[in-house]
């Protein structure tokens, strides 16, 4: 009974001097894998991380030759580590400071305290966020070793109304007051243009038969007066469609011409007005036919 008490004594105080030293290893490990880590992400410029790892193996318990090293580095991040402070104003030049500021998505401050405060540097997306749930992003470039950096943003007043949306380009603002439509004359003048000046050419090519036909008549029969009915007909019945490519090519170029002068002078710029009413008339003639345009616009 005895000797069994003396060896539980003897491994009672075998462990408490083992104990010590295995304690010992574990910190030594400790300081060894924080400064390995700390050094490279000293090299990717992780510098926040990097300096909570240089903590670790910065303390007294470790190696000599480690501590050194790890007391060197936090010098070099201190130094390096840039450092922002943010302000956030309205539109009327007002303090906010109910502001949550985000850096990649990560909160960095829950509201705004007037101080600096460490961040890696490169390049960030920065997002404000207001209690309301507002809030505005930017992306911001951080030089290495730049300190106390003011990064200004402005907000709308908390349980301000959001601003209408723009309308996009393809839709014309319209004025409630006035009905005034903003844009250009759009391309109806330029058809109208172009249609009229494919009857003047229309015209222009058909009145080069109907010449010619009536020439020889005039110089033929026409001297003898020998001429047949259905000689006259033909050339007659020219005079019409030429005499209508004529009247729709000339009203198309000055209602095309019109209408884009109009808009031109006025800005392009046009109230809201009836649809454009326009009509073709046609009256036969002895001889020949009529044509006539009415429009309104």
């Amino acid at each position: 009974m005895r000797s069994f008490r003396l060896w539980i004594g003897v491994a009672a105080a075998a462990m408490l001097v083992t104990a010590p030293r295995a304690a010992r290893a574990s910190e030594k490990d400790d300081c060894f894998n924080a400064a390995e880590k700390a050094q490279k992400l000293k090299i990717d410029k992780n510098l926040s991380a990097a300096r909570q790892q240089i903590l670790v193996c910065a303390r007294d318990v470790c190696p000599a030759m480690v501590k050194s090293d790890c007391v060197k580095w936090l010098n070099e991040v201190d130094a390096a580590m840039p450092s922002i402070t943010v302000r956030a104003r309205d539109k009327d030049g007002h303090d906010i400071v109910d502001v949550k500021v985000y850096v990649d998505g990560q909160l960095l401050l829950p509201k705004l305290q007037g101080t600096s405060v460490p961040v890696d540097p490169g390049e960030h997306k920065m997002r404000y966020e207001l209690p309301d749930g507002q809030s505005t992003e930017e992306t911001v470039l951080i030089a290495e070793g730049e300190k106390d950096r003011v990064i200004r943003v402005e907000m709308k007043a908390p349980g301000a109304p959001a601003t209408a949306p723009t309308p996009s380009p393809s839709q014309a603002a319209t004025t409630p007051e006035t009905g005034e439509k903003k844009g250009g004359p759009g391309a109806a003048p330029w058809i109208i243009g172009g249609v009229g000046l494919a009857s003047l050419i229309g015209f222009g090519i058909m009145e080069i038969p109907i010449q010619s036909q009536a020439s020889d008549l005039q110089n033929g029969c026409g001297k003898t007066q020998s001429c047949t009915q259905a000689q006259i007909d033909s050339v007659k019945s020219l005079y019409v469609p030429a005499g209508i490519l004529m009247g729709v090519g000339i009203a198309g170029v000055v209602v095309g011409a019109t209408w884009l002068v109009v808009a031109a002078a006025t800005g392009g710029k046009s109230h809201e007005a009836p649809a454009a009413a326009a009509s073709l008339q046609l009256a036969p003639l002895p001889g020949g036919g009529m044509v006539g345009w009415q429009g309104r616009f």
